[in-house]
């Protein structure tokens, strides 16, 4: 284990420590207070028992006031407690699944993003992006559909017509600026966790921010004038007397009928408000968490700017936090009017829902547009947290180096596959020019592994991630994979056909001048071997470009041999296994070469098939 593997682990553990010890202070605290809360409570009951019977003495008054009001205030004080010890065991929690992202253990990695896939595509599938064990599952962190979407753009990045090098440049320094700050990243985690109860986004403010607040301006107008008139005609009443008193009655008449007029329209905006005014604080909160952060890097820099809006040092603009908290004040005046008799006090005194309707439509007009770009930031903060687990999870991995040019590349020295345990990973070096890599060798030996190694650190090197390597550097390049081949009878769709789907998909992109990297594994495997052979070396002259690399495995050794007058570019690399008294063994070790072992008989006797 390395002086830095050992360090991540104290420091996780520690903090595990730490926050256990915390939650036990504040758990103690609370029952303290509860104890003495209750003994409040009981002096209150005793101090309004002696007074009543001891004639109203004022003394015992007193105490029972005093005793309430510090009951109050144990009351407040608790549930500050409460909400603290909360926050804590969310850490505590937190905490927990950071130590085990470190021991690959996915039983405690809840959200896979099972819900994110991408049908047909080029490679997510093929490389356990998302699903069950798979490298979402692994590194996400987020909580919010921004941060959720975000990151599986990210990850997708292989699929772009373009592909920014400079924004993937900035998404590394980001990363790696958060990957050194764990516990910031845990308590900014704990602020989303707490305060995003669902996997969604705010829709309801989302409606409300994109549509306009109907408002009758005739009927506005009527209203305030009728309130005036009421009032004024009151005092008038109330200052002469006799019978003015029937002209307020009648301005309440009107104004009772103005009321029934405009319910049902003001109703629409009310009910979606009630649908959103949860989710303000929440996202409030967040708000405030991330731009309360001190940063350096320009991208996350840049992030705290679009929080802010304009330039905060200039006092221009409006930080999220407060746009949203401004709202939500706004709100707390619109659920006064929900009750039914405040509904009618508020309105028959004011034009309270024209009031309320005119505080809304000005924020929507004044904030609202700028809310959505604002939620988007937090996506993309999210997404950057998550990509910073790998540096957690592998603390020796390595930043890649990513060049854009025409000619694609890759030279790895130490990769490893992310979704294997450190304590289990064997790792290679793998580097390839041009052409295709051959991988040969038995089953189980390892070239699946090697295939998906190859590809995952790609698409961790393009989200902005560092890889579990020594050293990585690779050009920019799409990426197209057929590796796990599912079939389809519902479809009428065999296993044979679906592959052909796929490399027809892989050719297509090989077609489109782009730089491709293809991952083929066991290619044709479906069909008899003389077709296979055939089609395996039709498809690899197809894909012998200059803008093109790949690896194909296979144990088809005579397609190795096709090669004899250098028409395609290849290189040969395999596994291989050996045998001692205990059985068959695999050392996962990548070597030069072709090979030329099996070990498909000893498997068969291995599980009684064969003698």
């Amino acid at each position: 284990m390395s002086e830095r593997t050992e360090k991540r682990d104290s420091d996780l553990e520690n903090r595990s420590s730490e926050l256990d010890r915390e939650l036990k202070e504040i758990s103690e605290k609370a029952s303290h207070l509860a104890n003495i809360r209750g003994v409040c409570f009981l002096g209150v009951l005793a101090f309004v028992i002696l007074y009543f019977s001891q004639d109203r003495n004022l003394p015992y008054l007193i105490g029972a006031l005093v005793c309430l009001l510090i009951f109050i205030g144990l009351i407040i004080r608790h549930g500050k407690i409460k909400a603290k010890a909360k926050r804590i065991a969310v850490l505590s929690e937190i905490n927990e699944q950071y130590i085990a992202r470190t021991l690959h253990d996915f039983s405690k990695l809840e959200d896979d993003g099972s819900d994110l896939k991408v049908e047909k595509h080029p490679f997510a599938g093929d490389l356990d992006l998302f699903g069950p064990k798979s490298l979402f599952a692994l590194i996400n962190v987020a909580h919010t559909a921004y941060g959720r979407r975000q990151l599986r753009k990210w990850l997708l990045t292989a699929d772009s017509e373009e592909m920014d090098l400079q924004q993937i440049k900035d998404r590394q320094a980001a990363v790696e600026e958060l990957a050194s700050q764990i516990v910031l990243v845990q308590e900014l985690e704990a602020e989303t966790k707490m305060n995003v109860k669902k996997k969604g986004s705010p829709q309801a403010l989302l409606a409300f921010i994109a549509s306009e607040v109907k408002r009758s301006k005739t009927i506005n107008l009527i209203r305030i004038v009728n309130t005036c008139l009421m009032w004024a005609s009151l005092i008038v009443a109330i200052i002469f007397g006799g019978y003015v008193f029937f002209a307020p009655l009648a301005f309440f008449v009107i104004q009772q009928f103005l009321m029934a007029v405009t319910y049902k329209n003001n109703a629409i905006t009310f009910t979606l408000v009630e649908k959103f005014y949860p989710e303000l604080r929440a996202y409030s909160n967040i708000f405030s968490a991330i731009e309360s952060v001190e940063v350096k890097s320009d991208y996350l820099v840049s992030l705290k700017k679009r929080l802010f809006g304009e330039d905060e040092a200039e006092g221009k603009g409006q930080s999220a936090s407060n746009q949203l908290s401004s709202l939500y004040k706004i709100c707390l005046l619109i659920q006064a009017r929900m009750q039914p008799l405040l509904y009618f006090i508020l309105n028959t005194v004011l034009p309270f829902d024209e009031l309320c309707l005119h505080l809304l439509e000005n924020w929507r007009k004044e904030s609202g547009s700028k809310i959505p770009e604002k939620l988007d930031a937090i996506g993309e903060w999210e997404a950057l947290m998550s990509l910073s687990t790998v540096r957690m999870i592998y603390p020796e991995a390595g930043v890649p180096e990513i060049v854009n040019q025409e000619e694609p590349f890759f030279r790895g020295e130490g990769i490893g596959h992310p979704l294997i345990s450190e304590k289990t990973l064997v790792r290679n070096d793998f580097i390839l020019e041009k052409g295709c890599a051959m991988i040969t060798g038995s089953n189980m030996s390892g070239k699946t592994t090697l295939l998906r190694t190859v590809g995952i650190n790609s698409v961790l090197a393009f989200a902005g991630a560092v890889c579990p390597c020594t050293s990585l550097k690779l050009s920019l390049m799409n990426i197209g994979a057929s590796m796990r081949i599912e079939d389809n009878l519902g479809e009428g769709v065999s296993t044979f056909y679906a592959e052909l789907v796929k490399i027809e998909r892989i050719v297509k992109m090989a077609e489109s001048g782009r730089p491709l990297l293809f991952l083929i594994d066991e290619i044709f495997r479906g069909t008899n071997s003389k077709d296979r052979t055939d089609g395996a070396w039709t498809v690899l002259n197809k894909l012998h470009k200059p803008t093109i690399i790949g690896l194909m495995s296979t144990h088809d050794y005579e397609l190795c041999k096709m090669n004899t007058n250098n028409e395609v570019d290849l290189v040969y690399y395999h596994f291989s296994e050996f045998y001692d008294d205990d059985g068959l063994h695999f050392d996962y070790k990548l070597k030069n070469g072709m090979s030329t072992e099996t070990n498909a008989k000893y498997l068969m006797k291995l599980v009684g098939i064969t003698d």
